[in-house]
């Protein structure tokens, strides 16, 4: 996916500079403010203000562990940075570039500060505060975007960020012993977000591949998706039918991973297929090891989960027609 998404620096590039509207500049100039590493460091102070006036000893740890995880993924990107001597994306659009080390100003794209930082707290903050964990990686991903947005760093720059800002919050928050099980557990739950993400640049920027038509390759993704719906509902449906609550026993996971897979295959891209199945494989294996206590968290309070799988369902459809049109030329700059 990395290798891949390289092919793709210099086109993105082109299509982000297409868009000259004041509004992406000013969304732009946010995110940059959010990643700054002034504001991060102000979030972790005000935390561990609250935390040490009323007492609190989560909002305490949670101060510490995210200043720490800032400071020694600033201290691995610094390193990196100048270690690689990638160029800015403003002195160098091609592909083509040497790894040396460099201290020469611009030199140091790989991998982006902003989004390291952004992830390194955020991963702490997900760690002490789980409820907000969608919040806290949503404004981190914002951070990063808009750093490929204002033209400051290539897709890959991004991306190597968020692999150094997640991997050193976990060194940080776990001891040693339990490092192999949260990396684990990270992959599992967060490959799929990072996928999606990949395969939604790889459809909207030009690029070199195998590719199948639009139309062929969403009838494939729909069946795919419409065969794990169903079979998500059936099963639902009998374990409803025993008499057995459907929170006390894990449902199997391999029909998610069927409709996972057609809404890959949407995208028309062998690549983009080829590294969901991969990815799906790793989330299948890691739900199979997971307790049955743990499937409270595979649903929502309160909400029947037959609607749940419907839900789901109807949003891959609607992402599925979403891709067919970007894929088809309607949504993209001309």
């Amino acid at each position: 996916m990395f290798a891949s998404l390289a092919l793709v620096d210099g086109p993105t590039l082109q299509i982000v500079h297409s868009f000259t509207h004041p509004a992406i500049d000013h969304i732009g100039n946010l995110g940059n403010h959010l990643g700054d590493g002034l504001t991060l460091v102000l979030i972790s102070l005000g935390i561990g203000a609250v935390g040490f006036r009323l007492g609190w000893p989560t909002w305490k740890s949670a101060c510490i562990h995210t200043l720490l995880a800032h400071g020694v993924a600033g201290l691995f990107t610094q390193i990196l940075k100048h270690t690689i001597g990638r160029p800015r994306p403003r002195l160098k659009q091609g592909q083509d570039w040497e790894i040396a080390p460099s201290f020469e100003s611009g030199w140091d794209s790989f991998p982006s500060g902003h989004t390291t930082a952004s992830f390194a707290v955020a991963t702490v903050l997900a760690h002490y505060f789980p409820n907000g964990r969608f919040m806290w990686f949503g404004l981190a991903a914002f951070g990063g975007m808009c750093r490929v947005i204002t033209g400051a760093h290539f897709p890959t720059d991004v991306l190597g960020g968020i692999l150094v800002g997640i991997g050193t919050s976990l060194i940080i928050i776990h001891p040693p012993g339990k490092w192999k099980e949260y990396t684990q557990h990270t992959l599992t739950h967060g490959l799929p977000w990072l996928i999606t993400a990949f395969g939604m640049v790889w459809i909207i920027v030009p690029h070199p591949g195998m590719e199948l038509k639009p139309s062929l390759s969403l009838f494939l993704g729909l069946i795919a998706i419409g065969l794990g719906l169903g079979l998500r509902l059936w099963w639902i449906r009998e374990v409803g039918s025993r008499g057995t609550s459907i929170t006390e026993r894990l449902l199997p996971q391999w029909p998610r991973l069927l409709m996972g897979l057609g809404l890959a295959t949407t995208t028309g891209s062998i690549v983009v297929l080829g590294a969901s199945l991969m990815t799906g494989m790793i989330w299948w294996m890691g739900t199979q090891s997971e307790l049955p206590t743990e499937e409270k968290h595979r649903f929502f309070a309160g909400l029947n989960p037959i609607w749940i799988e419907v839900i789901i369902g109807l949003g891959m459809f609607f992402i599925t027609l979403l891709t067919y049109i970007i894929r088809s030329g309607s949504l993209l700059p001309t």
